[in-house]
C-alpha cells in the first residue's frame, strides 16, 4: 500500500515503455485520470494509478488555475463520464482541460511527429527530404514553453529529434558527393 499523499491539483505521472500516464492528484491519495485501461474518466487510488511503477510528481501544471478549481474541474468531467479516445480524449487532454491550460497531447503531437519522419524518410529522397525533415523538425519548436518544462527530457531523447538530426546530416554527406 503506498503511504505518499501528494498535493492537491498537482500533476502526477508513472512512466510505461513507450508513453507517461498523466493523472491530477486529489490531495487524498487518490487520482483523477483518464486511462484507456478503465476505458474513460475516474477517480482511482494511487496504487491503481502507478500500476507499481514509480509515481512522479511534477507539482502544478505551469499557467493553472487555483489547486481548489482544479480538483472542482476534475470532478465535473469526471461526472460526465466520457470515454477515453486517444486522438480527441487521452489522459493528456483531460489534464490540460482540469488544470485550465490549453487542451493539448504533447506525447501524442511527438508520436506524430516521429511517424511523419519516419514516412518523409523511408518514401522520399534528396533535397525534397531534406526540406520535408526540416520541415517535420520545426514542428518541434511550437512545443510550448509549460510542456517543456516537465517534458523537455522526452523531447531531446526521442526517436524522432535524432531521426530528423542523423537523415539531415546523412543528407549533407550525400549532397557534397555529388
Amino acid at each position: 500500500m503506498m503511504a505518499t499523499q501528494y498535493p492537491k491539483g498537482h500533476l502526477l505521472s508513472v512512466q510505461f515503455p513507450l508513453y507517461h500516464h498523466v493523472g491530477i492528484s486529489d490531495g487524498c491519495g487518490h487520482v483523477f485520470e483518464n486511462s484507456r485501461a478503465r476505458a474513460g474518466r475516474g477517480l482511482v487510488s494511487l496504487q491503481d494509478f502507478s500500476d507499481d511503477k514509480d509515481i512522479i510528481d511534477h507539482g502544478f501544471l505551469p499557467g493553472s488555475l487555483p489547486a481548489e478549481d482544479i480538483i472542482e474541474n476534475a470532478a465535473q468531467l469526471v461526472a460526465d463520464k466520457k470515454r477515453y479516445h486517444l486522438l480527441k480524449n487521452n489522459c493528456e487532454h483531460f489534464v490540460h482541460e482540469v488544470c485550465g491550460v490549453k487542451v493539448t497531447s504533447p506525447q501524442l503531437r511527438r508520436a506524430l511527429i516521429l511517424i511523419s519522419a519516419i514516412l518523409v524518410n523511408h518514401y522520399t529522397s534528396g533535397r525534397f527530404r531534406a526540406a520535408l525533415l526540416w520541415g517535420i523538425a520545426s514542428q518541434l519548436s511550437h512545443l510550448n514553453a509549460a510542456t517543456l518544462s516537465w517534458w523537455k527530457h522526452a523531447i531531446f531523447t526521442s526517436a524522432g529529434f535524432w531521426l530528423v538530426f542523423l537523415n539531415n546530416t546523412n543528407q549533407d554527406a550525400e549532397d557534397e558527393n555529388l
